[in-house]
């Protein structure tokens, strides 16, 4: 039901697979199962029962600053339960794809054959502690590392910099001094979908935009995609409210694949998403 999960099912709905879906909560309505993914007989049992070609977690606790009040929460989330979906996956013989974040590793610049882990918070020692456990669990796993992701149906950056008030008394103030790659929901999509159609071998992947940019300089790209004319200054972290968690400033690069567009390119795609959900809404309530 998250942003991944969601736009990841419909994509492959598309294609003509049979997606089977969970969630913490049932949904009848929209086909969705209820499971609890922390719940180690319970997952294992279900994989077994739908007897699935690819196991795909599109699953995480992703709120960075309650991770720290509740590292038990995320640690289950974010680490035990992609082991358990990589044991399952193991003793089916299929492969098993997971998506974890730049945030394994601290400041700097890492490629896929990067090693120097450094995760500054609990949300990101969680979810290299994923990593391991899938690494250790071996098999056909593929783990895909992205970065800043946005898409439709989810709070973000992107929602944030597009709704917030500013006035020129008031101005949007964004920071220069963290840096990221912009990825839009769509692009890890497809690249997940070259995996279930054995494009590319297990291993691992990095999946994001081929610039590396400040939050400040994606808040003018945003805006100007949306043709939104709005004051912002640029500033850096000494000068906001301090935050209870470190996020890491930090590109993810990556040799594998050479398709890879620009955040600018992403966001058009975005916009142009949002725009055609929009239009087809109002042709449905017309």
């Amino acid at each position: 039901s998250g942003m991944l999960g969601n736009y990841l099912s419909k994509y492959f709905a598309r294609q003509g697979y049979n997606v089977v879906k969970s969630d913490l909560f049932g949904n009848e309505e929209q086909k969705i199962v209820g499971k609890d993914i922390t719940k180690e007989k319970e997952l294992k049992n279900f994989v077994k029962e739908v007897n699935p070609d690819y196991v795909i977690n599109c699953a995480a606790y992703t709120n960075v600053n309650k991770a720290e009040s509740e590292p038990e929460i995320a640690n289950s989330v974010n680490a035990l339960a992609p082991k358990y979906m990589a044991e399952a996956s193991k003793n089916l013989s299929i492969p098993f794809i997971h998506v974890s974040s730049n945030e394994v590793f601290g400041d700097g610049v890492y490629d896929e054959s990067s090693t120097e882990y450094n995760p500054l918070n609990q949300y990101a020692k969680s979810k290299r502690k994923g990593e391991k456990y899938i690494e250790e669990c071996g098999g056909a796993n593929y783990i895909f590392r992205t970065s800043w992701l946005f898409g439709p149906g989810a709070k973000n950056f992107i929602r944030f910099v597009t709704e917030t008030e500013a006035t020129e008394e008031n101005p949007l103030k964004i920071v220069t001094d963290e840096r990221g790659c912009p990825t839009h929901v769509g692009y890890l999509t497809r690249k997940i979908g070259e995996a279930i159609e054995s494009k590319i071998e297990p291993g691992v992947y990095h999946v994001c935009s081929s610039n590396v940019l400040s939050r400040y300089e994606f808040a003018l790209e945003i805006l100007e995609a949306q043709g939104i004319e709005k004051p912002v200054i640029p500033v850096e972290k000494k000068d906001l409210p301090p935050r209870p968690v470190i996020s890491p400033s930090n590109q993810l690069v990556n040799t594998k694949f050479e398709d890879q567009p620009t955040s600018d390119e992403m966001l058009k795609e975005y916009v142009t998403e949002i725009r055609q959900e929009k239009d087809n809404f109002s042709e449905r309530n017309a």
